[in-house]
């Protein structure tokens, strides 16, 4: 009767050398990325959104604002996400981010035609992606020890933007051949069974309730950097959830030709180059993804074909594959897990105000001078801040 539990040790202890708390937990944290993917897979449908507003008659400008008001509910989930976690429990309130998305989404079969419903739908939405993120990541950070803490938050994070090589080019083939109620019906099935994956998991240890949003130690002050980094972050990379698709439309691009080497690229880092890059400060390789992601907007605006455009959309890849969970590991640098809830909900929120919150100025850019010119200026902002990172890594380096 007692020979089960050597192996049941031996299986712990190697699970730990491995970076796991317990043998158990490799498989939460496999089955939490799994449902994060495919989350993501009814989120990343909404790189369809600005065709399907204006195939319905929406202006562009009522097509922005559909798009950043979206910001607001979204940027509320994620601030609410530490106050959930602790007074629902972590997995509810991702099981909770979940169907709302699905909801959400799913409503566009039936109100993407008239404005106010279509803005209904997206708060729906906007409240699950929201929460989903903060509330994943500190299930999986529960999960992990120290000593593989970035290359495994960089893992879990890959799932999210790696649906963005699936969402758009099959809800582009869904929308011509069976239209756009098929569409949106397609899109919510994946969030649904999101949620049968998170069942038969233990809970994570609920965040200290410290009352109101439960930030806690969010505001710090060496947190404003790596905040203004995320944001940066959420505008660049927002660009191609919002308007990229518009654009290569426009310019007879299939989706696939940016959508499918940006994944390929952020998966072979994420799974891959990120073993070796962990080795480096989040500093280095944060203004590394800057530097990428500025030359990838310069190659997407000036692409004339599918093989500049595939080169661009690497670049990018790169710099997506860094940024978001690389900051994330950055704000928790040296807080205990049940401290992690309110830094990773502000720097959450701070990527999500950029990313939903910018389309709709982004849309007058767009109306008065095109879509290159949005391109250009986020060539520009990412070359910038890129210095700006590189100028600090100096002149520490003086000292």
């Amino acid at each position: 009767m007692t020979t089960p539990q050597p192996a049941q040790s031996a299986g712990d202890a190697a699970a730990r050398e491995a970076g796991f708390i317990d043998r158990r937990a490799r498989i939460e944290f496999a089955a939490m990325c799994f449902a994060a993917f495919l989350f993501s897979v009814t989120h990343n449908y909404s790189a369809l959104l600005a065709i399907v507003f204006d195939n319905n008659g929406h202006s562009l400008q009522a097509t922005g604002l559909l798009l950043s008001l979206f910001a607001i509910p979204c940027i509320a989930g994620a601030l609410l996400s530490s106050a959930a976690c602790a007074r629902l429990g972590v997995l509810n309130t991702a099981r909770i981010a979940f169907l709302l998305t699905a909801l959400g989404m799913g409503a566009f079969a039936f109100t993407r035609d008239d404005f106010w419903l279509a803005l209904a739908s997206r708060v729906i939405q906007g409240f699950g992606v929201g929460a989903a993120m903060p509330a994943g990541l500190v299930y999986v950070q529960s999960r992990i020890t120290p000593k593989r803490f970035v290359y495994f938050v960089t893992v879990y994070s890959a799932v999210i933007p790696l649906a963005a090589a699936f969402a758009p080019p099959l809800g582009e083939w869904t929308m011509k051949r069976f239209g756009e109620t098929a569409l949106f019906i397609e899109a919510a099935i994946p969030s649904v069974l999101a949620i049968a994956f998170t069942f038969g998991l233990r809970d994570a240890t609920r965040p200290r309730n410290t009352g109101g949003l439960n930030l806690g130690n969010a505001f710090q002050r060496r947190l404003l950097l790596p905040y203004i980094v995320i944001f940066a972050g959420g505008g660049l990379y927002g660009f191609s959830v919002n308007y990229l698709a518009a654009d290569l439309h426009q310019r007879n691009f299939a989706l696939a030709a940016f959508f499918v080497p940006s994944s390929i690229a952020l998966i072979a880092i994420r799974f891959v180059g990120m073993r070796a890059l962990a080795r480096f400060s989040p500093r280095i390789l944060v203004t590394a993804g800057l530097f990428s992601y500025g030359l990838g907007y310069l190659l997407i605006v000036l692409a004339q074909d599918s093989m500049v455009m595939g080169v661009g959309a690497a670049f990018f890849g790169f710099g997506n594959s860094v940024m978001f969970p690389v900051v994330s590991a950055w704000v928790v640098e040296g807080l205990e897990p049940r401290d992690r809830a309110g830094p990773q909900a502000v720097n959450t929120a701070s990527f999500y105000t950029a990313i939903y919150a910018l389309p709709w100025p982004q849309a007058f850019i767009i109306g008065a001078w095109g879509y290159a010119a949005a391109e250009w200026i986020w060539v520009a902002v990412a070359a910038a801040l890129g210095a700006y990172l590189s100028m600090r890594l100096a002149l520490k380096q003086m000292k």
